[in-house]
């Protein structure tokens, strides 16, 4: 679909909003739906709620066959969101409604959500993104798998103001820092074990541009919890690249495997990966609209 042949009066578009997320409100589905009408959208369909209602959304929006999904959302949701796009073959429109909005940043830079939608509706313009994929999720940003992603709890906690339960997960977290380490083997020749391996997707790494068919894959050696800390929260961007406690290489695979579960983020969101995982590069990961330049 080129840029030209979209015409949103002819197309099925439904909007997820996720008021959980902290970037919006019920407020926020009457400004959705009376920009999507400017646009000339026939009868939209929105789903507004809770993170517990974000499954069933999904789930109806897959039997709703939709052309485009709109998501306004945190990182968790967009993720969500983008993987079943990807499946279903619709066209993405991820907006900042979290706190780091990694996929809407990279793709629309540093906008409100109105802005974001109303720009793309403007004049849109389709984009391919590559990515990753682990067991039976993929990743569009970055995966950090090992320690640092111990600490994306505590810190939920400590956004959310409880300020004890992050205390108590951030506690948790530091006694099980150095533990166990993940051993990697990176493209089948590259070995060895480490705090923490990094998968970073073309769309934000420095040194790969767009159409790089190719994850970079970031070796994290640490020497205390505070690197740790400053890693995990700076590794979904790419911003490293000059830590001395970084190794860099490009791959399109990564097996991982430790005695005990392995921990990970992936675009922000906490998974367990089980004591052995693959992460494999996707060069046709989902589909997006984006402002046409």
């Amino acid at each position: 679909m080129q840029s030209n042949a979209i015409r949103f009066s002819e197309l099925k578009v439904g909007a997820i909003i996720n008021t959980s997320s902290g970037g919006c409100d019920l407020e926020s589905e009457e400004k959705m739906l009376n920009t999507l009408k400017d646009a000339g959208i026939v009868e939209p369909r929105i789903w507004c709620g809770g993170a517990d209602q974000m499954a069933p959304f999904l789930a109806e929006t897959a039997r709703q066959k939709l052309d485009v999904l709109v998501v306004l959302g945190g990182d968790g949701t967009i993720r969500t969101a983008a993987q079943a796009c990807a499946e279903e073959g619709s066209y993405l429109i991820p907006l900042p409604g979290g706190t780091l909005n990694m996929l809407s940043r990279a793709l629309y830079g540093d906008v409100s959500w109105e802005a974001a939608l109303k720009n793309t509706l403007a004049a849109p313009s389709t984009r391919v993104l590559s990515g990753g994929r682990v067991s039976d999720k993929q990743f569009f940003i970055a995966a950090i798998v090992g320690a640092p992603s111990l600490w994306a709890a505590a810190r939920e906690s400590i956004r959310g103001g409880e300020i004890v339960d992050a205390i108590k997960k951030g506690g948790v977290a530091f006694q099980h820092m150095f533990e166990t380490k993940v051993q990697y083997l990176i493209s089948g020749k590259i070995k060895g074990e480490a705090e923490a391996v990094a998968l970073i997707c073309p769309l934000v790494s420095e040194e790969m541009s767009d159409s790089e068919q190719a994850l970079e894959a970031a070796v994290i050696d640490v020497e205390s919890a505070v690197e740790v800390i400053g890693l995990a929260t700076a590794a979904a961007f790419g911003k490293w690249r000059d830590d001395r406690n970084i190794r860099l290489t490009k791959t399109k695979r990564v097996a991982v495997q430790s005695s005990k579960d392995i921990p990970a983020m992936l675009d922000g969101e906490r998974v367990n990966l089980g004591r052995s995982a693959e992460i494999n590069f996707v060069s046709r990961a989902v589909n997006v609209l984006v402002p046409a330049k």
